[in-house]
């Protein structure tokens, strides 16, 4: 007969499928009517976002926008430098074998390459080289046998396994819309020529089934001032957000991931109450996406007999992800930049935009190695009104090493990087000091091979051979015995075997220990 498995469910999200690519967006943009014929570009660059994806048989649909901001000089001597904001969509099928409908799939881009080709003075082609990676995962709900019932005389052997069990994602989407006020001593706008944003003093902290997201929206505006010379003038703003999202089952162990990317945005001036520009509307959306693992500890059947009947187990093995080290750690990077030879003479420092990009993660015996590049931009005024901004772009090589107990060659690593903190100042007329604080936080996990027992099946003895078995056995132990394993080889118990050799259940059993085992057929 068939004995009954008592199970514990636990939730694993499954990687299934995982790829990086690219892909060329490319696009024209035509001038918009309002604006002055272009005679030569200043700077082009942009961002790029994923606005959806969806899990498709053995591929991934990928829905994006890729957002180009220009500044140029017109070819009207009497106008100053003008900007174009133009943002394109764009689709993309992702191969990702094994992918089936309904999976869950997270895809993140960047622009990796810009360039331009001015057609006319009225239409500009523009090429992106963006970069997609694609995580496709599935949730699979699996029960493990915890215990057995059915029979009276079933003996369990029982065993611990640590898990990092799935608990959940969630994304929402964040909206936020504030009126700055321009800041004393800057002069009115007359018009906005471009907006950087970007997160900074991000943190997240998991309890009572939510997590709490925090941050900074960090906005550098460029615009032409409403004054006699029109001047090109800087401002920057901090707005700070939090955000709930309700995750159950989660608490303070639990380790978190947050992923913060930003998406659309739209800022225009507005009047005060004098009736000058000294306003910034500004409206920015915010893509949230949290997932939370747990650490579980497992009971398990390991093994099980009866010593009145035959029982046959059957089990599959299951692959769980044990979390080994969470790691968070800041490396500060300081860096002089000096600009090129036909670069114009920085006047004042307006921006300077940094973009990490992770080249290599090592993993050797208690020890982490991330190395990377952090690609700054420096966006300045120049006191040459031929090129009044110019932009000089650098990158910073690094190598950050990060003491992980346990961690051990072959395990999976994971690593997030973010800017969490950036300072600048003139050296001089060509030199720049970049100091970027990075924040790495690593998790290094093993995958551990769990059998499962699926099955279980009780069936009577052959009468003969328990017939044929010794009342008493006189039994000295081998290399690699345990009480479980003779109990089970003889058709006994544990408790029998303790009982009748006067042994502690505590007590260790030396090769060559005599051990008494009598039938219990």
């Amino acid at each position: 007969m068939s004995l009954e498995l008592v199970g514990e469910p636990i939730r694993i999200n499954r990687t299934i499928s995982e790829d990086s690519t690219q892909t060329i967006v490319e696009n024209d943009i035509i001038v918009p009517d309002t604006k002055p014929d272009i005679a030569q570009i200043l700077l082009l660059d942009g961002e790029a976002w994923v606005s959806g994806a969806e899990a498709a048989p053995d591929r991934v649909l990928v829905s994006g926008s890729v957002r180009y901001k220009i500044l140029y000089i017109p070819d009207d001597p009497e106008q100053s430098v003008k900007s174009i904001t133009s943002v394109s969509s764009f689709q993309y099928a992702m191969e990702m074998p094994d992918t089936r409908q309904g999976m869950q799939c997270r895809v993140k881009c960047d622009i990796e390459h810009l360039e331009y080709e001015i057609l006319n003075s009225r239409k500009i082609n523009v090429k992106a080289i963006v970069s997609l990676s694609a995580k496709v995962t599935e949730e699979v709900g699996q029960y493990v046998t915890r215990d057995l019932t059915g029979s009276d005389g079933i003996q369990v052997l029982r065993n611990r396994a640590a898990a990092n069990t799935y608990l959940g994602d969630q994304r929402t989407d964040c909206r936020i819309s504030e009126t700055l006020d321009i800041p004393v001593g800057k002069p009115a706008i007359l018009e906005i020529l471009r907006n950087d944003v970007r997160i900074t003093g991000r943190e997240y902290r998991a309890g009572d089934d939510k997590v709490a997201v925090r941050g900074n929206l960090n906005i550098s505006t460029l615009y032409i001032a409403d004054n006699e010379s029109r001047s090109i003038q800087f401002m920057e703003h901090e707005i700070p957000f939090t955000r709930m999202l309700d995750m159950p089952g989660i608490d303070e162990n639990c380790s978190t991931s947050i992923d913060i990317t930003i998406g659309e945005t739209n800022f225009s001036a507005e009047e005060d109450g004098d009736g000058e520009l000294r306003r910034m509307n500004c409206d920015v959306a915010l893509d949230i996406y949290a997932h939370c693992y747990g650490r579980k500890e497992i009971e398990l059947v390991e093994d099980a007999y009866s010593p009145y009947s035959k029982v046959s187990l059957e089990r599959e093995e299951l692959l769980l992800d044990e979390l080994v080290s969470e790691n968070v750690s800041q490396l500060t990077l300081r860096e002089n930049i000096e600009v090129d030879e036909i670069a114009p003479d920085i006047s004042e420092l307006f921006n300077i935009l940094g973009k990490l990009s992770l080249s290599a993660g090592e993993i050797t015996d208690d020890r982490v190695v991330v190395e990377g590049v952090a690609v700054c931009n420096v966006l300045y005024l120049a006191s040459d009104e031929g090129q009044p901004v110019y932009c000089a772009e650098r990158e910073i090589p690094f190598r950050h090493a990060i003491e992980v107990k346990g961690a051990r060659e072959g395990m999976d690593l994971d690593v997030e990087m973010d800017i969490d903190h950036f300072s600048y100042s003139i050296v001089n007329s060509r030199e720049v000091e970049v100091r970027l604080a990075v924040g790495i936080k690593t998790r290094v996990a093993r995958k551990v091979s769990v059998p499962v027992i699926v099955k279980a099946q009780e069936e009577p003895f052959d009468e003969k051979r328990a017939a044929q078995q010794p009342s008493i056995i006189l039994y000295f132990t081998q290399p690699g015995d345990t009480l479980w394993k003779i109990a089970k080889r003889y058709y006994t118990t544990i408790d029998d075997i303790l009982e009748n050799n006067d042994l502690s259940e505590t007590e260790q059993i030396a090769p060559g220990s005599r051990i008494i085992i009598t039938r219990k057929l």
